[in-house]
């Protein structure tokens, strides 16, 4: 008798956990890809970038939520005198906030930006003001990405597709 009272209260209580729609859950998870561009400093020595990544995102309020953001990007080289232009990887850690209405967000995150080519190395404060719409489970996002670094700083803008769980 008591496992079958246990039973029906784990059943229900995970009933009701769980039976949330997408637009209402507390936490959710998401991977997916990046494109950027790079700008300014970023430019001169590279083309392009595209990227995986990962998020978190919490919600707080109905309309505020808090996000981490972690991943990859791959930033290919410029070719000169057909010599290959080699790469610069990126690899941004991110937390911030969001306000959000409806489907739509505007938020910003700030962290730690590491870029490494060729055994160098530069890293510094990372900061991406961010807009976006959530589509239950997809999310775009449009960013502004740009890490201090010693001698000047390193930017791109992109968007970012994630599938949410």
């Amino acid at each position: 008798m008591k496992t079958t009272i246990l039973f029906v209260a784990l059943a229900i209580f995970s009933h009701v956990a769980f039976a949330q729609d997408d637009e209402d859950k507390v936490f959710k998870f998401g991977v997916g890809g990046t494109i950027s561009l790079p700008l300014g400093d970023l430019k001169e020595s590279t083309n392009y970038g595209v990227g995986f990544e990962v998020t978190g995102v919490y919600s707080i309020t109905e309309n505020i939520a808090a996000f981490a953001q972690t991943g990859i990007n791959v930033f290919k080289g410029i070719s000169e005198y057909g010599y290959d232009g080699g790469s610069l990887l990126n690899i941004p850690f991110l937390a911030g906030a969001r306000f959000k209405t409806g489907g739509f967000f505007i938020g910003a995150g700030a962290g730690y930006g590491r870029f490494t080519s060729d055994g160098n190395t530069l890293s510094g404060f990372m900061y991406s003001p961010q807009v976006g719409y959530d589509l239950g489970k997809m999310q775009v996002v449009l960013h502004y990405s740009a890490t201090s670094v010693t001698g000047g700083t390193l930017s791109y803008t992109g968007i970012k597709l994630f599938r949410t769980f």
